[in-house]
């Protein structure tokens, strides 16, 4: 489960649906109840378009819809009391109906996954409410501990940082890691520097997207490093494999429409593959330029070794190292790199 989930039910958003619903039941309408509807239409296009996942609380936080919303919302409730109460005691009521929402949401909250992280802000604000105070300095009081900043989405911000962090160390996502740590340490040292020790989500949004175009022509690079050698390593391994006596019954050439086109299979890796093989030697060369025995040095190919993403044995790799120099168009591999491919494939067969 994603940390936007936290709020209750499948997404973030249903929260705020929910409390949309409660206005319509009692038919409001004027402009504060079109900007509270203007900024859910908002967070369900947005939901639609990244689902319900750490993403979408970002966006939403980014966008201020969290604010926007709450802050339309509780005009709204204020028009209704004010309406109900002739404006007597609409104070009095809206800080009851503030409450019992709030308390509302941790029943709501209770057993989510990190519920805790957004109920502690929103028990607090209860004391704080049922301490005897008028609820204008209620409000005043819960803005100036940053509170309400806690609900706005900054605690959940951070928690899918740390998520994002999590996750990529545990994908060997070396450049992921990186960047996610750089978001996370602007995250706090906007934080540190507000007075509620809450970062303004504007300026953490404009910061953030700095650092993620920063890294995503580097992590495109690696990726597409990872891709080219890959398909290199994929294409020698076949070429050799392709002269043992195997071929014939493997996944790779094995043909249902009989031993003709299986050997037709057989014969177009022979002779194409070394051709194939070549054209990106060269591509490879020219947009990272490293040769052949430098991809099993390269940063990419040892982290994807460490994260066990390698699907040759060491033993395949260190034969079609020494099958490179026969790689050529018109060539075929040694006899003896044919019988040690047969000797792995058939150890690997036992081992089955």
């Amino acid at each position: 489960m994603g940390i936007g989930n936290i709020f209750g039910g499948n997404s973030v958003v249903d929260t705020f649906r929910n409390m949309y619903n409660e206005v319509v039941e009692k038919k409001t309408t004027g402009k504060s109840f079109d900007r509270m509807k203007k900024a859910l239409n908002r967070m369900e296009q947005l939901e639609s378009e990244v689902g319900s996942g750490p993403r979408l609380t970002t966006l939403l936080t980014n966008e201020d819809l969290f604010t926007e919303f709450s802050t339309a919302y509780s005009e709204v409730l204020a028009e209704i009391a004010h309406e109900e109460y002739n404006g007597v005691h609409g104070d009095e009521k809206l800080f009851q109906n503030t409450l019992e929402a709030y308390e509302k949401s941790i029943n709501e909250l209770e057993g989510k996954p990190n519920a805790d992280k957004l109920i502690a802000p929103i028990k607090e604000m209860i004391e704080l409410g049922k301490s005897g105070i008028s609820y204008p300095v209620f409000l005043r009081l819960c803005e100036e501990k940053g509170m309400n900043k806690a609900l706005e989405g900054n605690i959940v911000v951070r928690e899918s940082i740390l998520e994002d962090i999590k996750f990529a160390q545990s994908m060997y996502l070396l450049l992921e890691v990186e960047k996610n740590q750089k978001i996370l340490k602007v995250f706090d040292d906007i934080a540190s520097k507000s007075k509620f020790g809450v970062p303004d989500s504007f300026e953490f949004g404009l910061e953030r997207e700095k650092i993620e175009w920063e890294y995503a022509p580097m992590i495109k690079k690696w990726n597409r490093a990872i891709h080219i050698w890959s398909k290199m390593i994929e294409c020698v391994v076949d070429w050799v494999d392709s002269y043992c006596s195997f071929a014939p019954t493997d996944y790779r050439w094995a043909d249902r429409r009989g031993m003709i086109h299986t050997m037709k299979n057989i014969k177009r890796s022979q002779e194409c593959n070394p051709g194939i093989f070549k054209a990106r030697e060269k591509i490879f060369q020219e947009y990272f330029q490293l040769g052949w025995n430098e991809i099993f040095t390269h940063p990419t190919f040892l982290n994807e070794k460490e994260a066990n993403r390698i699907e040759y044995s060491d033993e395949t790799i260190d034969l079609i190292k020494n099958a490179y120099s026969y790689c050529k168009p018109f060539n075929k591999p040694d006899p003896e790199i044919i019988n040690k491919a047969e000797r792995i494939h058939s150890k690997i067969i036992r081992g089955k």
